[in-house]
C-alpha cells in the first residue's frame, strides 16, 4: 500500500470514529439520525400497530415527549422496551 492509500484509509477510519462518537454524545440513532419519533414512526420502528403504541402510552408502558399537540417517543425508551421484552 502506498503512502497516499494509507493516509486515505487512516483518514476514513478517523472520520468513522468521530461520527460514531458524535452519534453517541448526541443520542442519535444510527438508523434514523433522529432521537424522537412520532407515534406512527415508533410503531413502525418496534413492529407494532399504532393502536398498540397508543395503548402502551395510556398504560404508562412507554413515556412520551410532548411538543405542542404532538406526541413523540424517545428512541432510547423504545430500545429499552425492546430489550425488556427479549426472551
Amino acid at each position: 500500500m502506498n503512502t497516499v492509500g494509507a493516509r486515505d484509509a487512516f483518514g476514513e477510519a478517523i472520520a468513522a470514529a468521530v461520527e460514531t462518537g458524535l452519534r453517541k454524545v448526541l443520542n442519535l440513532s444510527e438508523v434514523t439520525n433522529r432521537r424522537v419519533f412520532s407515534v406512527e414512526e415508533a410503531a413502525t420502528y418496534i413492529g407494532l400497530s399504532r393502536r398498540e403504541v397508543y395503548n402502551m402510552i395510556a398504560t404508562k408502558q412507554l413515556r412520551t415527549v410532548k411538543h405542542g399537540k404532538r406526541t413523540l417517543l424517545d428512541i432510547r425508551d423504545l430500545d429499552e422496551w425492546v430489550e425488556l421484552k427479549k426472551a
